[in-house]
């Protein structure tokens, strides 16, 4: 499940480093704190992996799981996050490059080398260890865990980013990177159409309209129609926000009390089952950005740096949870009975180890990688 696009360089500019990036960026905060909670979303839609014995559920009800009546509509819904980082995605991505790119500033080649640099580093390093231990589940089990399709097809799909182009979902080896290879196909969408000065307001408009219409009328099942949907409701999101910030005092906090109440009916509208989950997603996206960008603005100090922080391991977390989820699986012998699954320490002990190993990985591995790439390819 993407994650998603952090924060990127500005043309020009390398990365800064990730203890000051918190501190030089204050009005996006609030945009961290919504992708942590994406984060949170599916590691806990992504906890019934536990319950698996090969292929198949053991002993497992979705109610059953620890805290249900609190995070109910994480277990149910929690796939939905994927759809919010695409959002995400669409608002950094207007915000860094619509302009620049438009204007012919970020040749194709230095866009391209500033998403591989970041995505692809870690992408590569959790593969390798998932096939490694997926080869050894099988081993010793005979079927492979949670995903199936493990083979060398797939497997050269995952070298290059590409493992959901087909759009089937034939979902493989660290799966859940299935929504960042749909994303970087957006990316290039993204860019092709910037350079063709698709950037104004109507133009963003059609592109979503477009894109809603072939869902709706399920012209196609491929999971880059709902991509460009959410990324360029996130642009769309991302353009509010400026005419937004132009608005008097009074008419910004008139404008946001609505945006509250038209996403408390449709909290409630959803509850009552009146409102799908995606339609749900696709309102609770944008309002949710524009309240936390203007509510989430602490001075520069320790609350900045570690919401900072838990926006930047994002990526690690979604990456690394499915591989912590198999070396689980192999340490209890493939039996899930072995595990305090229902216990609510066990399930707070996943998510702190989860992005525990994400803070680390992301400074000691992540941003190393991506500073040697850009160096390397962008001389």
């Amino acid at each position: 499940m993407s994650l998603p696009a952090p924060p990127v360089a500005l043309p020009g500019q390398p990365a800064a480093p990730a203890r000051n990036r918190a501190a030089s960026e204050p009005a996006l905060l609030g945009l961290e704190v919504l992708r942590f909670a994406c984060a949170v979303s599916v590691l806990l839609w992504h906890y019934n992996h536990f319950y698996m014995a090969g292929h198949s559920h053991q002993g497992f009800s979705v109610s059953g799981q620890p805290l249900y009546a609190w995070l109910k509509p994480f277990y149910e819904a929690g796939w939905l996050g994927v759809q919010v980082f695409w959002a995400l995605s669409g608002f950094i991505f207007f915000w860094k490059y619509a302009r620049p790119v438009s204007a012919g500033e970020v040749p194709a080649w230095r866009f391209a080398v500033l998403r591989f640099s970041r995505l692809y580093p870690l992408h590569l390093l959790t593969l390798l260890a998932v096939a490694g231990m997926a080869w050894l589940y099988r081993a010793q089990h005979g079927v492979d865990y949670v995903y199936q399709h493990n083979d060398l097809k797939h497997f050269v799909l995952h070298l290059f980013l590409a493992s959901d182009w087909p759009g089937r979902s034939e979902w493989s080896f660290n799966g859940p990177i299935w929504s960042v290879s749909i994303e970087v196909l957006a990316y290039g969408l993204f860019y092709a159409l910037c350079r063709l000065g698709w950037t104004r307001t109507w133009h963003v408009v059609a592109i979503i309209g477009l894109a809603g219409a072939v869902y709706a009328s399920h012209l196609t099942e491929h999971p880059l129609v709902l991509c460009v949907f959410f990324f360029y409701l996130g642009a769309l999101t991302h353009l509010a926000h400026e005419a937004l910030g132009r608005l008097p005092t009074g008419l910004q906090r008139a404008s946001l009390a609505a945006g509250a109440l038209l996403l408390a009916l449709g909290t409630t509208a959803t509850a009552l089952g009146w409102l799908r989950p995606m339609f749900y997603v696709a309102l609770l996206a944008p309002l949710a950005m524009l309240g936390l960008l203007r509510g989430v603005r602490p001075r520069p100090g320790r609350l900045a740096d570690l919401i900072g922080t838990l926006g930047h391991t994002t990526y690690a977390s979604y990456l690394l949870h499915y591989p912590l989820q198999l070396a689980v699986a192999l340490l209890s012998g493939g039996q899930p009975d072995r595990l305090p699954l229902a216990s609510p320490f066990w399930l707070l002990g996943y998510l702190v180890v989860t992005f525990a190993l994400a803070v680390p990985v992301y400074r000691l591995v992540e941003m190393p990688a991506q500073a040697a790439l850009r160096t390397r390819l962008l001389r």
